[in-house]
């Protein structure tokens, strides 16, 4: 099975600490979602950690992990979905080998947007970096740093 991360999970070294023996990953385009950070999260240095909206103009890059079932329960402890802080949701994606069906994790109650940690930035980078998203991409994500 697949899960698309766009947040701290595209980071390979976050991605094996969290899922343990997960399989391959390549780079995917999430098309009719942007990237919004809309959700507070204290566990996070204080800032606002990532979401997928619905925008049919827009596009979010990820990460797209191979995964087992038990990688899904663990991601689901860590994204708080017992807790309704976040959704399971399948997307249809653009990836390096086709398209794919896969599950994404979405806010289930979006607050205010507000700037990420720099701590959670960097591992969003770090992501982008290491599966070559496109430049315009990286610039994206690289302008929420310069705004802090």
């Amino acid at each position: 099975m697949w899960y698309f991360a766009y947040g701290s999970n595209m980071s390979r070294t976050q991605m094996g600490q969290r899922c343990p023996g997960h399989g391959r990953g390549q780079r995917a385009k999430l098309e009719g979602f942007r990237l919004a950070f809309d959700r507070y999260s204290k566990g996070r240095g204080g800032g606002h950690v990532a979401d997928i909206v619905e925008s049919p103009a827009d596009y979010v890059w990820g990460a797209l992990w191979e995964v087992e079932q038990r990688h899904i329960e663990a991601l689901d402890g860590f994204e708080g979905v017992a807790k309704g802080v976040y959704q399971r949701i399948d997307v249809e994606l653009s990836a390096s080998e086709g398209t794919a069906i896969a599950i994404a994790y979405q806010v289930c109650e979006p607050g205010e947007e507000g700037p990420p940690s720099s701590a959670y930035l960097a591992l969003l980078l770090e992501g982008a970096v290491e599966f070559d998203f496109p430049a315009e991409y990286q610039r994206l994500l690289a302008a929420l740093a310069e705004e802090k």
